[in-house]
């Protein structure tokens, strides 16, 4: 954020930034703002703290094309003159349109960031969608410039009142969708940026025990606190390590070849994947017998699209936090009695979560022995080489199956001791 006495010929010679944006900031009209983008787009803004606000504003002066050195210093010192006489030009703006259809309204932001940014770059779009609910039934209409970091802080520590990580991603989502408003000068500033989370968060290691595994292995396969659907998907979730997201989305054009047992496998399109590279996943004896015995459902049902299915209309497949809501009831009714009270007690004082169950898979394979670059395979994490150009999706796909059917061992080992210490 350099500072400098701007002039016209300093402004002649500025280059874009290889990436992002950069400022340069007037020495000479304080909140005088020169903004260049990656683009090549540049524009002038001013700056201001209000009298009443605890943060800065920024109100946009114009396209550095149409608005020459001199005029944006002008205006900007027209600015400084009624914010010492204790006006907010921000707010004036936005009062002197009304809330007219030209008025971008947060409803309007958010539409505009899904359909135009998060669908189209985000493998994790609906999670978006998602953590964008609150906000949007708070601040539905009202103009996007007049969203204060109070205004930020007061939704987030409701939210955190009873879902504190969820708190930490609607903070995380916002802010993202506030810097593409900003970098599509939609919007003079982030009232989310630097902003410290609001929940404090525990590392991201747990791991299931093998004790664990054997008793939700048989609890969803029983339970009645969630959709058969849901504990299917929880199911296959442990039995393959994919994203949670990628298993709740699921769709029957993805599974190739299911009744083939050496040629059963389950595609996922780039546009479904983390690192937006498609994903092939063989599919060894215990997943493809699930998913087989799911299908005759999606059949009975005469649906012939989803795989799990949601109980809304208006979606075609689970939703990623019904997995994530229907293993939290699951665990809440355990009863921690009998030979598993120990493992239960466990189960109940740190609850995993479905990305854990993925967690536990590559854990899992390691200690199995299975090679950390058939692991990585198994769980498309994606190596960072000049080689992804040339990515094969088919690739290691022997290795991929025999790494799988070594873990699905392992749990079918673990089931049977389970019913053979009930027997």
């Amino acid at each position: 954020m350099p500072v400098v006495t701007l002039t016209s010929a300093f402004v002649k010679t500025l280059t874009p930034p290889i990436e992002g944006r950069v400022e340069y900031w007037d020495q000479k009209t304080p909140g005088l703002c020169l903004r260049v983008a990656a683009s090549g787009k540049a524009s002038w803004s001013f700056r201001y703290r209000p009298r009443e606000g605890a943060g800065f504003q920024r109100i946009t002066l114009g396209r550095l094309a149409d608005l020459p050195l001199s005029e944006a210093r002008e205006r900007a010192m027209r600015y400084r003159v009624q914010v010492s006489d204790g006006g907010d030009p921000q707010r004036a703006r936005v009062k002197k349109r009304g809330l007219s259809h030209n008025v971008l309204t947060f409803g309007k932001l958010a539409e505009r960031y899904l359909d135009e940014y998060a669908k189209t770059n985000k493998a994790s779009w609906k999670n978006d969608e998602t953590y964008l609910k609150r906000p949007r039934a708070k601040w539905a209409e009202k103009p996007v410039v007049e969203i204060r970091r109070r205004d930020v802080i007061d939704l987030l520590d409701e939210i955190k009142a009873t879902a504190p990580v969820s708190a930490n991603r609607t903070q995380s989502v916002l802010s993202g969708m506030f810097n593409w408003a900003v970098d599509g000068e939609l919007l003079p500033a982030n009232p989310v940026a630097g902003l410290k989370k609001r929940a404090k968060e525990t590392s991201k290691d747990r791991v299931l025990s093998d004790s664990e595994i054997s008793v939700l292995w048989h609890a969803l396969k029983d339970t009645t606190d969630m959709s058969k659907d849901v504990a299917d998907a929880l199911r296959l979730l442990l039995l393959t390590g994919q994203r949670p997201g990628e298993v709740s989305g699921m769709v029957q054009a993805e599974l190739v070849c299911l009744d083939l047992a050496d040629a059963a496998r389950w595609e996922i399109p780039a546009s479904r994947m983390k690192a937006r590279r498609p994903h092939v996943l063989p599919l060894a004896p215990k997943a493809r017998s699930l998913l087989e015995a799911v299908l005759k459902r999606r059949e009975a049902d005469g649906d012939g699209e989803s795989v799990f299915a949601s109980k809304f209309a208006s979606r075609l497949t689970l939703a990623r936090h019904s997995l994530s809501q229907g293993l939290a009831r699951l665990i809440a009714a355990l009863v921690a009695d009998g030979p598993d009270q120990r493992t239960i007690r466990s189960l109940k004082e740190r609850p995993p979560t479905p990305h854990d169950f993925r967690r536990t898979v590559g854990t899992g394979l390691a200690a199995l022995g299975v090679l950390r670059e058939d692991r990585r395979a198994v769980l498309a994490h994606v190596e960072g080489d000049v080689h992804g150009v040339h990515y094969d999706k088919y690739e290691r796909l022997r290795e991929k199956k025999a790494a799988l059917e070594v873990w699905e061992k392992h749990v079918a080992a673990l089931i049977a001791e389970k019913l053979q210490a009930a027997a």
